[in-house]
């Protein structure tokens, strides 16, 4: 009966404006709105007067907080990488931001002492990150210019950012004279064909991508991958109001060594 009134067609359009406002005035949530059909139709949706993407000082300025911190949602990479890490290994993290992952999680897990720690991100982003490895004296932590400079690193890890661009790693791994041993990854998948929302993270609105997830593992398999775990973080949840069979409960995570 509720959900009856819920989509009544008077019901629902007031439901949609008051989360236009919500979605507007955001200053305290991870919002999502819309689904499209392309990475451009979405970001078409993005008004001209916000912050688009995290490549502004507001979104550099993110996360400093929990860069001392984990959630629950860590454990599984914490697990991997615990048994992988080896001397003299290099790993890129790619959408690290200014490092989150390095600072918190040698908290947890022992490092080696000659261990690379190579973060892509954004330039604010980055010239954030450089700044505070200064200041906490990170001398493993080092920051690439491009998204696709990982030929060679022994470990990809990608936690929570490829759904923010619009980047095809299956075909990139297949191009590398040397891509990477051990890949782990956290991200939105769907069993629907891709698509796109937009996100407002309160800094500003960015483009979401929710891929779809036979595709997104094929693709890695494809390029020479066996797919060694899988686990939902549970955590991480994408609801996007008025589109519920778009919405997902949980990233996925996934292990993948080269074959």
């Amino acid at each position: 009966m509720i959900e009856q009134i819920k989509e009544n067609f008077l019901i629902k359009h007031i439901r949609k404006i008051k989360y236009e406002k919500k979605f507007k005035n955001n200053n305290d949530l991870n919002l999502f709105k819309g689904v499209y059909s392309s990475f451009n139709e979405a970001q078409a949706a993005i008004p001209k007067e916000v912050n688009q993407g995290y490549d502004n000082e507001k979104s550099a300025m993110m996360y400093k907080d929990v860069c001392s911190t984990i959630v629950t949602t860590d454990y599984p990479n914490l697990f991997w990488l615990s048994k992988i890490l080896k001397n003299g290994m290099r790993l890129f993290d790619l959408g690290g931001h200014i490092g989150v992952k390095y600072y918190s999680y040698q908290k947890y897990i022992n490092f080696p002492k000659d261990l690379s720690w190579t973060v892509y991100d954004l330039p604010a982003v980055v010239e954030e990150g450089k700044k505070w490895a200064k200041q906490q004296n990170a001398t493993a932590l080092n920051f690439a210019q491009r998204i696709d400079d990982f030929d060679g690193a022994d470990i990809l890890f990608a936690s929570g950012s490829l759904q923010y661009v619009e980047f095809d790693l299956a075909a990139t791994l297949k191009n590398m004279k040397s891509s990477p041993k051990h890949i782990i990854i956290s991200i939105p998948l769907t069993p629907l064909p891709t698509f796109y929302s937009v996100n407002n993270i309160i800094t500003a609105y960015c483009v979401y991508i929710l891929r779809n997830e036979q595709e997104f593992i094929s693709g890695i398999v494809d390029a020479g991958y066996s797919l060694v775990d899988k686990w939902v973080n549970e955590g991480k949840r994408c609801e996007i109001p008025f589109y519920p069979e778009h919405s997902i409960e949980g990233y996925r995570g996934l292990y993948f060594t080269k074959i």
